[in-house]
């Protein structure tokens, strides 16, 4: 009776996982990416900066930092808690999808606010450097590509 709760329990989280997936659609923005800043920086450095431009976007970085990492700490608490709602000897079904809600909006607030961040790049950017920085951000990594390809 035990599994047959458990395989309950991880089937619903399951399916709630695949619909939020299904719903967003349109691929995550470029923002969203993992190892964002590493690309973000390296997607920079092709923009031929002038000195204030570099000047303002280190600040506009350094302002966002506190707010990055606390968005990313919720995010990591938020998925220990489902981790352990998760592993308990009765999974509460009811808990673990309020604790997968929680992990949710925590990756959105985090989303957004990285979003906030590279809108935020872009405007101190010229229009040409713009479209430079957008393109790379969009192109896919080599990195990502090749951690794709060691899956299989």
């Amino acid at each position: 009776m035990r599994n047959l709760r458990l395989i309950a329990v991880f089937s619903a989280f399951g399916l709630a996982l695949a619909v939020s997936g299904f719903s967003q659609g349109a691929p995550a923005a470029p923002a969203s990416r993992p190892l964002l800043r590493r690309r973000l920086h390296e997607c920079l450095a092709i923009l031929d900066l002038t000195e204030q431009e570099k000047t303002d976007i280190q600040s506009a970085l350094a302002a966002a930092k506190p707010t990055l990492e606390a968005d990313l700490s919720a995010v990591q608490a938020a998925r220990q808690t489902l981790k352990t709602a998760l592993e308990a000897a009765s999974p509460d079904a009811c808990a673990v999808g309020a604790d997968a809600l929680a992990l949710k909006a925590a990756r959105e607030t985090l989303r957004a606010e990285r979003q906030t961040v590279f809108n935020q790049v872009l405007a101190i950017l010229r229009p040409d450097q713009q479209t430079r920085l957008q393109g790379c951000v969009d192109a896919p990594s080599a990195g990502a590509a090749g951690a794709d390809d060691s899956a299989d």
